[in-house]
């Protein structure tokens, strides 16, 4: 199972690559995007300078380090959509980062895959989060439009991902196991996340009001859930019991999320996560490894566990 992480620096890079990651992702604003956009209209789903490559020439030697350990890195190019104005710097911007060798780019939006499809053959296509494919008959239709990879939704559970990725076998999946989990599903989310603060809005207190109280049981348990998400820690989120199941499964990767975050948390969540891949290959009792993982989350987090914050709740002992 290969193990993802994002970069945002080249002087990440190395040490990232060396604490065991097998992938890297991250993310660039050209100038001319810059120019005309700012960080108004984000290319990637990010609205912060701490979570872009800083150049283009930083951006061609990470992927010339990864090659040189013999791994691969991806481009994020991930909103949810782009408008027929922005197609053709987009474009240009695509034909740059291919000629400096990335491996592949991860995206959402249908006609920006199916023009790069066209124009760039030979690079591997991730479908995004942003994409909410979130059953078999979704990820079979953007395979059909030139996806081989895709990264499962955030809120699916382990059987739907384990049935999914049955059922198209051709196809590789990535699951996200370490930091940011979010109450909210993605694809569907229309919040803003552009504080200077780095406060997101499912970390901000607010009520849900039904338009017809009481409701049904189903939203009254969201409501609750919701209301809890203020005294969680979404930076806590972690999969690491989940990992023996995603292997049965047959997941190509698991994804770690932290595009912004500081370098040195990023290069203890690849050592954790590594060693804990190391662990679900040897360990045949699974109790014992899930006791280990616990108190290894505690020990990075200083936290117990927690259902809001946990990828795959069923293994969350509060749950």
């Amino acid at each position: 199972m290969r193990l993802i992480s994002p970069v945002d620096q080249l002087a990440e890079a190395e040490p990232l690559l060396e604490a065991g990651a097998d992938e890297l992702y991250g993310g660039f604003v050209s100038e001319e995007w810059r120019r005309r956009y700012r960080l108004l209209a984000s290319i990637n789903q990010r609205t912060f300078e701490g979570a872009q490559i800083a150049s283009f020439a930083d951006l061609r030697e990470i992927v010339k380090r990864a090659h040189g350990r013999g791994k691969s890195f991806s481009l994020t190019l991930n909103a949810p959509f782009y408008t027929d104005e922005q197609m053709p710097l987009l474009l240009d911007y695509v034909d740059r980062t291919v000629a400096a060798g990335i491996d592949g780019i991860i995206l959402a939006d249908l006609g920006l895959l199916r023009e790069l499809r066209r124009r760039h053959p030979g690079i591997e296509y991730h479908a995004s989060t942003l994409a909410h494919l979130g059953n078999s008959g979704a990820v079979a239709f953007y395979a059909g439009q030139g996806v081989s990879r895709v990264i499962f939704p955030r809120h699916l559970t382990l059987a739907e991902m384990t049935e999914i990725a049955g059922k198209l076998p051709q196809l590789r999946f990535d699951a996200f196991m370490l930091i940011g989990k979010c109450p909210n599903t993605e694809g569907l989310c229309t919040f803003h996340h552009s504080s200077p603060d780095q406060i997101w809005p499912c970390e901000i207190p607010y009520r849900i009001e039904p338009l017809e109280p009481p409701g049904s049981p189903t939203l009254q348990a969201a409501i609750v859930r919701q209301a809890s998400w203020s005294r969680s820690n979404r930076r806590q989120g972690c999969g690491l019991c989940a990992i023996p199941a995603l292997l049965r499964a047959g997941i190509h990767g698991v994804k770690l999320v932290g595009r912004g975050a500081p370098a040195a948390q990023k290069i203890m969540n690849v050592s954790l996560v590594g060693e804990f891949l190391r662990l679900a290959a040897e360990e045949t009792d699974l109790s014992r490894y899930c006791r280990q993982a616990r108190e290894a989350h505690a020990r990075r987090f200083t936290a117990a566990c927690s259902g809001n914050v946990c990828y795959y709740p069923e293994y969350c002992p509060d749950e």
